[in-house]
């Protein structure tokens, strides 16, 4: 009796050992079910998740331009892009890894501000030679606000949204 009862207990523990390796691989909702091999295959338009913008525009020695973009890589990691384009000179690109986050940083700043409802679709201040434009999924839905459409606190918005998104370059550096 005494040993069928250590049988026994060993066979449930060892379903109950399999049981948990197996639910330890399993993705959780909140992960992303895609990983890239490299943060540079990660960098594709189809796994854009949000973006910022910022020109200066219409200068005599031409337009000058900054843009965040970040890509899912894993469910701790993001790809964080950076293009920079200065007057007279070539736009270069790079790129970093930062934690994933940062994207909830920047949504949070969205509802924060209210992007895409409003002023931010009905019209509001414009920026005369600066361009803004913050680009992002929100209920499944691809959302674009910019400068041209924005209410009063506007380039608050664009700047706190900036200042998450060079804050988290700065800090991978």
């Amino acid at each position: 009796m005494n040993k069928s009862i250590k049988y026994v207990i060993s066979i449930m523990m060892a379903m109950l050992f399999a049981v948990s390796a197996i639910g330890c691989d399993k993705a959780k909702p909140t992960e992303s079910s895609v990983y890239y091999a490299s943060p540079e295959e990660a960098i594709n338009s189809e796994n854009r998740v949000f973006y910022y913008y910022d020109a200066v525009v219409a200068t005599q020695g031409g337009n000058e331009h900054t843009v965040f973009e970040l890509y899912n890589y894993t469910d701790k990691e993001m790809v964080l892009v950076k293009y920079r384009k200065y007057p007279g000179k070539d736009q270069t690109m790079d790129y970093c890894l930062v934690p994933a986050s940062t994207l909830d940083d920047c949504m949070k700043l969205t509802k924060k501000y209210k992007m895409g409802k409003g002023k931010w679709v009905k019209g509001g201040d414009c920026v005369v030679g600066k361009e803004f434009a913050i680009g992002f999924f929100k209920d499944g839905e691809y959302v674009r606000v910019s400068s041209e459409c924005m209410p009063d606190n506007g380039i608050d918005a664009f700047d706190a949204v900036c200042e998450v998104l060079g804050g988290a370059w700065k800090a991978a550096q």
